[in-house]
């Protein structure tokens, strides 16, 4: 695969935040990523923290969060792979920086500066918060046990957040432990449709030690009601991202293919007011505000629609070019199909919808 062609650049309204040389490493990587041939996220994510584009809208920051969803809609448009990524270690930073307090201060700073990769495992968390099954991770006289069914970027020095569940009282709590850690096991799991460089598996815990400096400050409830809206708008971010690239990609219609401009134009519509919704949460972040729930969960599941319906109408549009495994259509649809199944899955944000008023 050659590198990727110029993507459309700044999702949002007021432009891309990230640097056009980054850009440009992570397209001339896509075909390594896409193949998960010597390909190592830290590196991006290592790039992105110097550039000071990954710990945007967090305290200490000059940035805000309407610019990390920029960089992270902007990554998505040249390689998704590498937008989930940073996403991932994002998201970390996120919940070390505003909920670890002093006792997780020297992981936080590792995080927030990628001298350590950060592993979001909050698939089973957020399940068990919502109330459709119960936590995976249970805690006995301090030793944690149990099994997580995903998380990425489970690189060998990843700090990996988690919820957990105190047997003896019921209390829920969340910690933060290392991936090299005794009583912790990883599952790899390859031979993705896409995100194979993702680093992602399962992670089984066998009596992991977990001190008292090991869990967050924040109670349980109030950690999943702050970070749950930045988790579901930031993953609206790479789909919109994904979205645009492949409506650029389609450019202007000729011959047969003119059929399809009425469904390319609508599409470019829906993008344009997605990405108004999405700076509208963004916004709202950043002046400390919560978003609603029920219009961000609208968002991720409208988001992660558009990115799966534009990527099949720039297949239609480039037709048998676009059908080759090694172009960059290809890898865009094989990237879309990932969005119904990455969590919360379509079918949790279906359900969610109907029980949030």
């Amino acid at each position: 695969m050659t590198s990727a062609p110029a993507a459309q650049r700044g999702l949002l309204e007021r432009g891309t935040v990230v640097s056009a040389a980054i850009l440009d490493q992570v397209a001339a990587n896509c075909g390594d990523v896409d193949g998960n041939t010597a390909y190592d996220c830290r590196d991006l994510l290592r790039a992105l923290a110097a550039d000071g584009a990954l710990d945007l809208g967090l305290p200490g920051s000059a940035g805000t969060y309407a610019d990390q969803a920029r960089v992270i809609a902007d990554l998505a448009s040249v390689c998704m792979t590498s937008a989930f990524s940073a996403w991932a270690h994002r998201m970390t930073a996120e919940y070390l920086s505003l909920h670890g307090g002093d006792r997780l201060a020297a992981v936080t700073d590792d995080v927030r500066s990628a001298r350590r990769p950060g592993s979001t495992a909050l698939a089973g968390t957020f399940r068990a918060a919502a109330g459709v099954a119960p936590m995976p991770i249970e805690v006995t006289d301090g030793r944690a046990d149990g099994f997580i069914s995903w998380a990425s970027n489970l690189y060998d020095d990843a700090v990996v957040v988690t919820g957990v569940s105190h047997v003896d009282t019921g209390r829920r709590q969340m910690t933060a432990f290392d991936l090299a850690a005794d009583g912790v096991e990883v599952r790899p799991v390859t031979g993705l449709l896409a995100l194979d460089a993702t680093h992602s598996g399962s992670i089984r815990l066998d009596r992991l030690r977990l001190t008292s400096e090991r869990f967050l400050e924040s109670s349980f409830d109030e950690f999943i009601a702050s970070v749950r809206p930045t988790f579901l708008a930031f993953q609206s971010a790479f789909a919109l991202g994904l979205a645009s690239a492949s409506l650029a990609a389609i450019g202007e219609l000729t011959g047969l293919a003119c059929v399809l401009q009425p469904d390319v134009d609508a599409a470019r519509a829906e993008l344009a007011r997605l990405a108004g919704r999405l700076d509208q949460a963004t916004t709202q972040l950043d002046r400390g505000e919560r978003p609603a729930m029920r219009p961000t969960l609208e968002l991720r599941l409208d988001a992660a629609h558009l990115a799966t319906r534009s990527t099949q109408l720039e297949l239609a549009a480039r037709g048998g070019a676009g059908y080759a495994a090694t172009s960059h259509t290809a890898r865009r649809v094989r990237e879309a199909l990932f969005l119904p199944v990455q969590s919360p899955t379509e079918v949790q944000l279906q359900w969610e919808l109907q029980h949030t008023p």
